[in-house]
């Protein structure tokens, strides 16, 4: 299904995003066993992240961000790329508490994106006065990337604690935006647009909400993917040479990989080395 449109509203002066990540944050948070709360502050910022993987320009493009603060939640990193493939952790996915307390409310956001241009783009802001996960992507783009932005996202859960919707809707007025354009959008209820992308998807509800500008109307499907697996993993350990292999398996008696994105260990045995470096019996 896709779940991501961006287009212009309001005279093409408006960039809009609209995502439902309802499936992204679900599996993020049963693959990291989260709590309640850790849920909606980890799935605030893995939308987060799929508004900024869709503005990715090359077809290569990936971006990363780290938000480190005094909340309980701990460090938490999320990654995506312009395939709008999505996944991240958080040190503390048991954590409890509101949002200021699991997201913190001193720290720092820091993003590296690269566009598969040149040298990757790194930014970094610190909190804002104003508390929590949307504040503080808002801070970030005044800051970093000197774009004025409208940030709202949502994670809503249900009586049994489970991830029923999530989303992100996102406004960055052009360059050349009116200030009556300026107005219409700092009074714009996203709140409401989230609501009505529940109701009957992102597409539905920004053409009922502005009409269609057809000039620019893409519409895409994001989804949580981590890019580990034991093949890459097994190329990264050839990498690495044979000795040092063979002396960790002599060691700890395997080579053991655990992948923060999606939770999962991998294990490396002798017979594993054997298959990566045969033996030479002759």
């Amino acid at each position: 299904m896709k779940n991501v449109i961006r287009t212009l509203i309001f005279d093409g002066q408006v960039s809009l995003t609209l995502a439902d990540t309802t499936t992204i944050v679900k599996e993020g948070a049963r693959l990291h066993l989260l709590s309640a709360d850790a849920a909606i502050v980890f799935g605030k910022t893995l939308s987060a992240m799929t508004f900024m993987s869709a503005c990715l320009k090359g077809d290569t493009g990936e971006i990363s961000l780290s938000v480190k603060s005094d909340g309980v939640g701990g460090e938490i990193g999320v990654s995506g790329n312009r395939q709008l493939n999505i996944r991240g952790f958080m040190e503390n996915g048991r954590a409890t508490g509101d949002e200021a307390t699991v997201f913190g409310k001193n720290g720092s956001l820091t993003v590296i994106r690269d566009d598969g241009y040149a040298r990757p783009f790194v930014g970094a802001c610190a909190f804002p006065e104003k508390v929590g996960v949307d504040a503080a992507f808002e801070e970030y783009f005044r800051i970093s990337e000197q774009l004025p932005t409208r940030f709202a996202t949502t994670v809503e859960l249900s009586k049994t604690g489970e991830v029923s919707f999530a989303g992100v809707a996102v406004l960055q007025p052009l360059p050349f935006a009116d200030e009556k354009t300026l107005q219409k959008t700092a009074e714009q209820d996203l709140t409401a647009l989230l609501q009505n992308a529940k109701i009957s998807g992102v597409e539905s509800a920004v053409e009922n909400a502005f009409g269609k500008y057809a000039p620019v109307w893409e519409l895409r499907k994001a989804q949580y993917k981590c890019n580990c697996s034991r093949a890459y993993l097994t190329r990264v350990l050839v990498s690495l040479g044979e000795r040092q292999m063979r002396e960790i398996i002599e060691s700890d008696g395997a080579v053991r990989v655990h992948c923060h994105y999606c939770n999962t260990d991998y294990e490396f045995t002798e017979k594993d080395a054997d298959e990566v470096f045969p033996k030479n019996n002759g």
